[in-house]
């Protein structure tokens, strides 16, 4: 268990800030709240449906991680990946219609962790 955590220390963090960020959206109602050209989209990513995919997406995935759950492992970082790529799609449509924000920016880098982290995990 202590060799596994120890290996998969990036897996943990994206796990964990999966679960996390799908938490807070849970807790925090219309935290996307948008007006304007992009509205359905992002309010949308803001509902509660979004946000308990997300939460079970990011425990599902340090679930694997910590059980050597390989095979489920994969669809996670597939599932997760495609979460974040919306939810990136939403904070730039976000910024596009005048909200600026950060956020686009962040999730961009979390996706490039996740590929990485898909390329050089080993799933046997």
């Amino acid at each position: 268990m202590k060799n596994r955590i120890k290996n998969n220390v990036l897996g943990l963090i994206i796990g964990g800030q999966t679960l996390i960020f799908g938490l807070f959206l849970i807790w925090h109602d219309n935290f996307m709240e948008t007006r304007g050209a992009y509205q359905t989209f992002t309010n949308v990513m803001d509902d509660g449906i979004a946000a308990i995919i997300l939460t079970v997406i990011g425990f599902v995935n340090l679930l694997c991680i910590l059980s050597g759950w390989n095979k489920l492992k994969r669809w996670t970082l597939v599932s997760t990946a495609f979460m974040w790529g919306l939810f990136w799609a939403a904070f730039l449509f976000r910024e596009i219609a005048g909200y600026p924000n950060s956020g686009w920016i962040f999730t961009i880098g979390l996706l490039g962790a996740i590929i990485y982290e898909a390329a050089r995990e080993d799933f046997k």
